[in-house]
């Protein structure tokens, strides 16, 4: 008898969207490492620099802002951001100075409104930013929210409407555009 209410409860139990997971993930990873991540952001900020990506064995590369776009250093050094991510045992990591903070970049998926949505933890003050909710999706084709993990870190979404599939026809692409459409969002 037992095993047949597992069976049931098990039956009933809903796993996670890939919004869901993402967003998990990286507030596990927050807490999981937040005073290496802290020790990153801060040194990054003590830099005249706008981005870096490194991974472990690899160069580091240095972007500036130049108007509106990041555009690769080709001789900028960096070392203390390296030896901040050797320190705190990094072995890879994206940061992109945004606003008045710095967003760690994590992950991209596309959402069931045919959103390409990029997921980042953000460590710094969002204005203006909303919070993160299902409707927020679903009634805006563009846009970005935010969901609290601490005081200075959030989770941080960023998401435009997949107009490349759209104009491969998929189904669910055409389907939003239409909801969009009628809500006069898109």
């Amino acid at each position: 008898m037992l095993s047949v209410v597992l069976i049931t409860a098990c039956d009933s139990m809903q796993s996670l969207t890939e919004a869901e997971q993402v967003e998990r993930t990286i507030r596990q990873e927050v807490r999981r490492d937040l005073r290496g991540l802290n020790a990153l952001t801060d040194a990054a900020e003590a830099t005249p620099f706008d981005s870096f990506a490194w991974r472990r064995g690899e160069r580091l590369q240095v972007r500036q802002r130049q108007e509106q776009e990041l555009v690769l250093l080709e001789h900028a050094e960096a070392p203390e951001i390296i030896a901040t991510a050797v320190a705190e045992r990094i072995p890879s990591f994206s940061l992109v100075r945004y606003q008045q903070g710095w967003l760690v970049v994590f992950d991209t998926y596309v959402s069931p409104q045919c959103q390409v949505v990029y997921a980042y933890a953000y460590r710094g003050h969002l204005a203006d930013t909303p919070l993160c909710t299902k409707d927020v999706f679903a009634e805006q084709a563009n846009g970005r929210c935010k969901s609290p993990i601490t005081d200075e870190w959030k989770v941080f979404k960023e998401w435009f409407f997949a107009e490349s599939l759209l104009a491969e026809g998929n189904p669910a692409c055409v389907e939003a555009a239409a909801a969009f459409s009628d809500s006069s969002q898109y």
